[in-house]
């Protein structure tokens, strides 16, 4: 349930003041009500995305009233958990797994800037986007695919999800979103208006593009969506009939000495009835090295070692994590490793 917070600060104290605008933070309004809101008030709004498990995120939504006091009557800030169904769509839109990530969108429901982060430097530039003036570039994210207009591009495929919520067919709207640089989500946006409009060869086509997304960043993001079109390239397919990745949620090195390298493997076992296909290990730290290939395949019931060398390069407890990106129903994977270095 969305749930409506209206705050007043003024010289680090609460107060509410009938003579005074107040800065309006909500939290988990729809799109659609932010912006209609903003319409009829003729005012910009901010949207938030945000994680629980997230601390910059909470800090950053405690500040948001002293922060930004002075531009109450001119934005409103919605916060919005991108761990609920409601809000996933919105980092799968944007193509980041980063938060907090702060969209200003104009009166107009125009996204006008992206701004990941929450300091000091990306609050001054969350403001001049507020005020029309986007001249702090260098906070805006950096979108992984687009190369081009990537706001004009991103609004394009927003309009796009609105008429397609709406029932509209999308398909000539969102084929300029479809080209060389293109990403996950305008592929999965057409995957199903073509097969909502009963073009089921054209949803499949796209939905096969949609899988070649296949790295670390975007499994991270898109891992779901993966999920949900295999359907329409197998209208057999089912979770049980999908390769499944078997391998230990922890590998602890125990006592190591600084510098010294630590040899270890990993295990993987396919336990599913379909083929496996490992698209890529990401050691995820320059003291985590490969030493096999970050590319496999395993037939059901195959199983595989993968070699790897820990040099730690601090002491203490040391936490590293491996992750797996494949095309089983646990697309990504996240393996801790552990260690104590003396």
């Amino acid at each position: 349930m969305a749930l409506l917070l209206t705050v007043t600060i003024a010289a680090g104290v609460l107060y509410s003041c009938k003579n005074r605008e107040t800065l309006s933070v909500t939290y988990d309004l729809t799109f659609e009500q932010l912006a209609e809101q903003a319409k009829k008030e003729d005012k910009a709004f901010c949207i938030i995305l945000s994680r629980p498990d997230c601390p910059p995120c909470a800090s950053y939504v405690r500040r948001l009233a002293d922060s930004y006091k002075h531009l109450a009557a001119k934005v409103s800030f919605n916060v919005v958990d991108v761990t609920l169904p409601e809000g996933q769509w919105y980092p799968q839109w944007l193509c980041t797994g980063a938060s907090p990530v702060t969209c200003v969108f104009s009166a107009k429901g125009e996204l006008t800037a992206v701004v990941s982060g929450a300091t000091a430097s990306c609050t001054q530039c969350i403001e001049s986007a507020i005020k029309g003036d986007n001249k702090c570039a260098a906070y805006f994210y950096k979108h992984p695919s687009l190369k081009g207009n990537t706001l004009a591009v991103l609004n394009t495929v927003l309009a796009c999800k609105q008429q397609f919520d709406k029932g509209k067919d999308i398909s000539n709207d969102i084929l300029s979103c479809l080209g060389p640089d293109t990403y996950p989500y305008p592929l999965y946006l057409q995957c199903l208006n073509e097969q909502q409009h009963g073009r089921h060869e054209q949803a499949v086509r796209w939905a096969q593009q949609l899988l070649t997304f296949n790295n670390l960043l975007y499994a991270r993001v898109y891992s779901g969506l993966y999920a949900q079109v295999k359907p329409i390239i197998n209208p057999d397919y089912t979770a049980d009939s999908d390769a499944v990745l078997f391998i230990a949620d922890e590998v602890p090195l125990g006592n190591c000495r600084l510098h010294q390298p630590v040899p270890f493997s990993l295990a993987l076992s396919n336990t599913g009835k379909a083929t496996l296909n490992i698209h890529d290990i990401n050691p995820g730290c320059s003291c985590v090295k490969l030493l096999s290939r970050k590319t496999l395949t395993l037939r059901p019931g195959e199983s595989q070692k993968v070699d790897l060398v820990f040099t730690p390069d601090v002491a203490g407890d040391i936490y590293r994590e491996v992750t797996l990106v494949s095309d089983a129903a646990n697309a990504l994977k996240r393996i801790k490793i552990t260690a104590v270095v003396k």
